[in-house]
């Protein structure tokens, strides 16, 4: 076999004469570079995206990383499972009353009773409507710890079909804020933010 296709390569003609000198030249985007760069080919290949306005509010100093990816996957709306299953016929109720319960134990503690939260715009803007730094990381790390808690009780209902009161994810959402507080204590930022919580 290789035989036979190196016979038929040495029947084709080449592109270009002997006496030609071939040459290749590397270029990203029609620029042409020197050398061969990966980081241009990257770029080239997967264009960046603008930056979100709500990329301080995922990714910020102090943030546990399960909770920043999981509030990062569903600022893209990637934790659709119910709505998926529901497509496909089975009888899953989409919508979530659960996180509503959650949120108003939330607003309970943070002296918000009467504050509701309809959509994840509104969760955003709240989360942003504090001219308080350390009010601001409170809201950002209580809201990532929500929506990691809520999401993790959805996951545990849906596949196990285990239900746990609204209290008792609160209960360990409470216990992991104070965790997180806790550990970074010696980070100005989070000197008083035990106080602001238990407010």
């Amino acid at each position: 076999m290789e035989v036979e296709l190196h016979s038929y390569l040495t029947t084709l003609t080449l592109p270009l004469p002997i006496d030609v000198v071939d040459t290749f030249e590397w270029k990203a985007a029609d620029l042409p570079l020197n050398v061969f760069n990966s980081q241009a080919t990257w770029e080239v290949l997967h264009p960046r995206q603008p930056i979100q306005t709500w990329h301080d509010i995922v990714w910020f100093k102090g943030a546990l990383p399960k909770h920043a990816f999981t509030m990062w996957v569903t600022n893209y709306d990637r934790l659709p499972t119910r709505a998926r299953m529901a497509s496909w016929g089975l009888a899953v109720p989409v919508a979530c009353h659960y996180a509503n319960d959650v949120w108003s134990q939330v607003f309970r503690r943070c002296s918000h009773p009467q504050q509701r939260i309809t959509d994840w715009a509104e969760l955003l803007s709240w989360i942003q409507a504090t001219q308080s730094p350390r009010n601001l990381l409170l809201r950002k790390l209580v809201s990532q710890a929500v929506v990691f808690h809520v999401w993790k009780q959805r996951n545990n209902l849906l596949h196990n079909g285990i239900p746990l009161p609204p209290a008792h994810v609160f209960k360990a959402l409470d216990r992991e804020v104070r965790n997180i507080i806790s550990a970074r204590r010696s980070n100005k930022l989070f000197k008083s933010l035990m106080v602001l919580w238990f407010q």
